[in-house]
Order: structure tokens, then sequence, then C-alpha cells
């Protein structure tokens, strides 16, 4: 009897050990199982920032032909940062909107006023907005209405943009410019529905991973402008500028441009 009770304690013990062990194995599988991204999902905030992936067919692009920067007249007080294109090296940004809004680091300078200009690819017109800029720096935005017959944006079209100090308008050969590329895209129908699902820092994420620097950018300047305290909408603010070489214009403040009537 004492045999047949010793050997059922051992079995009983054996089985409690085996059992404990493959218990703690199932835990270490379920820690270890990476985590899988579907497309539906809108990706959490990377640490770190958002940074801007500059799709392939962009890359090898020059940027548009810009005259030079003569610093005379009004605006012989810009220094250290000049004006500045919030784009990426090459002046090439994509977006997915009808009327996207574009960005610019506008220094210290006595000239009053700027003007933009949207050009599609026959050179013609198609948009123009005088701006007073009396005693403003920082980054502003400019904005296409679409409640001024301005044509939206067409699909797969690329279209040039200037942006003009004018430093004297007596003498429009001192003006300071930049310019640029905007390309309208469209979005495949699964990043469309994590947009759908996303806040503004996951879309911000979602269109920098995807190559719409013009959209990123505004997206994440706008909820800067309505939470203007939050330090994680500013670190991402620094991030992003980071990933094309901006850095240095991301401590500049968010100001407000006053169009002309």
């Amino acid at each position: 009897m004492k045999t047949i009770t010793k050997f059922l304690i051992n079995l009983i013990s054996v089985g409690s050990i085996v059992l404990i062990a493959t218990l703690n194995i199932s835990q270490f599988a379920v820690v270890g199982q990476p985590i899988i991204n579907t497309p539906d999902r809108p990706p959490n905030p990377i640490p770190g920032g958002p940074r801007f992936i500059q799709p392939t067919e962009d890359i090898d692009e020059r940027p548009p032909t810009q005259p030079g920067r003569p610093v005379r007249g009004g605006c012989a007080s810009i220094s250290q940062l000049g004006l500045t294109a919030l784009v990426p090296t090459n002046k090439i940004g994509r977006t997915v909107f009808d009327y996207p809004t574009f960005f610019f680091y506008l220094p210290q300078t006595e000239a009053e006023s700027a003007e933009f200009i949207l050009q599609d690819q026959s050179g013609k017109q198609i948009y123009k907005q005088d701006l007073t800029i009396s005693n403003l720096s920082g980054v502003i935005g400019v904005s296409i209405p679409a409640n001024k017959n301005v044509p939206p944006l067409e699909v797969g079209q690329s279209y040039t943009w200037n942006f003009t100090v004018i430093c004297d308008a007596q003498d429009r050969s001192a003006d300071q410019m930049e310019s640029g590329t905007v390309r309208r895209v469209e979005l495949s129908a699964d990043i469309r529905r994590q947009l759908d699902q996303a806040d503004p820092r996951q879309k911000t994420v979602i269109y920098a991973e995807n190559g719409i620097w013009q959209d990123a950018l505004s997206t994440l300047a706008a909820a800067r402008r309505d939470q203007p305290n939050d330090t994680a909408l500013k670190a991402d603010w620094e991030s992003l500028l980071d990933s094309v070489t901006l850095g240095k214009i991301a401590k500049e403040p968010i100001v407000q441009t006053k169009p002309q009537p």
C-alpha cells in the first residue's frame, strides 16, 4: 500500500511540474508574439516623432529654377534665417487635397507685402493671393480657398508655386522669392480607411510615411494652432521638419497672415 501511495504522490508531482512549465511557455509565447499591423489600423505615433519619406520617383527630380536672392531695399533687415519654403530639399511636395496649404518661414523684414502665385503646367496662373506681412515673422500658411472660383487641383497634375516677399514695390528686381512644385495624387483605399480612423498625430504619420508632404505638414500645423502648449505635438513638429533638413526653423512660431482684400 505504501508503495502505491508513494507512486501516486510522485506521479502528481511530475504532472504539476509539467503543467507549470507548460503555462510558463504559453506566457512567454504571448509576450514574444510580434504585433501585426492591419491595413485598417492607424499607426501609433512614432517614438521620436514622424519622419517624412519622399517617394522614390520624386527624389531625383530637380527643384524649379529660382531667381537669385538679392538683399537690399526694403529687405535689408533680413539676416540669419532667410525666406524659406517648408518643403523637401528638392522643393517638390505632394497633396491629396483639392485646395492644399503651403507653408513658409518669413524672417523679420521691413517689407510690408508678399504674394503667392500658383500656375498649372502650361504656365497659366490659376490663383494669386496678396498678403500683408508688416511686422510679421515666423511660419505662415497660405491656403487656396475653395470658394473663389479657383479650380481644384487635378489628380496626376503638377503645379508650380511662387512665394515672393516684395522688398520694393517700385523695383521688383529686389524681391525675395521661393519656388516649388506641388503634385496632386490619390491615396489607396487602405490608406483612406486608416485616415478615417486616425487622430491628427496619426494622420501626420500616415501622410509622412506615404510621401504626402503638404498634408502631413498642414495637418500637424493645424493641430499645433489648436493646442499650442501640447509638448507631444511640438516634438512631432520638430521631428517632421528635421526629416527634411528644416530643423533650424522648428522653434519659430506659427503666425497668422492677413490676406489683402
